[in-house]
């Protein structure tokens, strides 16, 4: 493992490094605007920033919606999404970590699906939706019995 870590940091070089990193904190900061009106994020620095991760507060659609942080992991994969770290470094969160090879086509397809999967949060939370039974507590959805 270590050899292919050395490997892409000696392939990328020092600019290449430098660079990369940079990206991956603009990304990681850009899905943080877009999402921060949809979702609490913790630990942001001094003007508001994030470091090359940010991680979402879910912990209060438990008693809102009856929502844990699983539940929109599993929502993810609906959306062709491979999930993000759950509750990993607090209990009950999403951490988010942008890569420097994500487009902005990608990142905002993310951001779109998450926003989606917080108004499914709140059809639950506004009583249009059951906290049980709904198409996030039964997350991933399978619609291959669709199919004739």
């Amino acid at each position: 493992m270590l050899l292919i870590s050395y490997g892409y940091i000696k392939m990328l070089g020092e600019n290449g490094l430098t660079n990369s990193t940079k990206a991956a904190i603009l990304s990681a900061n850009y899905l943080k605007k877009k999402l921060e009106n949809s979702y609490p994020v913790l630990y942001q620095g001094i003007q508001k920033t994030v470091a090359h991760e940010m991680i979402l507060d879910c912990r209060a659609f438990k008693q809102s919606a009856n929502i844990e942080v699983v539940d929109i992991a599993k929502r993810l994969i609906d959306y062709g999404f491979h999930a993000p770290t759950v509750s990993f470094p607090v209990n009950g969160t999403l951490m988010v970590e942008p890569t420097e090879s994500e487009s902005l086509v990608e990142l905002d397809r993310f951001v779109d699906a998450m926003i989606s999967i917080r108004k499914e949060i709140e059809a639950i939370e506004n009583k249009n939706a059951p906290r049980e039974g709904n198409v996030l507590k039964n997350a991933p959805v399978s619609y291959t019995h669709l199919r004739a």
